[in-house]
């Protein structure tokens, strides 16, 4: 299984912070090939870094080419039109862009590695919240 880094561990790693560094180290050794992300993970890391001088643009954008981005597919979509219907209707508050990255890492067998709690709420996918 693969894994794919949230919005919140990307900013982690631009920020060099070692706990979460030290994590990513550990999971290397459990999980082969290199971690992924997905579209929405890649737009919103990019709109975090529209107001940075271009060259903090340029060290940000050199971070995420080291990932490749997955794209979303009818697949993509039938398992988020599934995800936010079973959701809202159990009246739980899920953003649609963490749905959209569900439905991605559901699709493809993968594992989530977010330091975002709101994860914790959706059964449907593998995941590793870090503190």
């Amino acid at each position: 299984m693969l894994l794919v880094f949230d919005t919140s561990v990307i900013i982690a790693i631009e920020k060099e912070d070692n706990n979460i560094l030290k994590k990513i180290s550990e999971l290397s050794k459990s999980y082969s090939g290199p971690p992924q992300i997905t579209f929405i993970i890649y737009y919103e890391f990019l709109m975090g870094i529209k107001k940075r001088s271009p060259i903090n643009q340029a060290k940000a954008m050199d971070l995420l080419s080291n990932f490749n981005c997955l794209s979303a597919t009818k697949e993509t979509a039938e398992i988020l039109s599934a995800l936010k219907y079973k959701y809202d209707a159990a009246g739980i508050s899920i953003s649609l862009a963490d749905l959209i990255i569900a439905a991605q890492v559901k699709e493809n067998n993968m594992v989530l590695v977010t330091k975002d709690k709101t994860f914790e709420k959706i059964e449907e996918i593998n995941k590793i919240v870090l503190d």
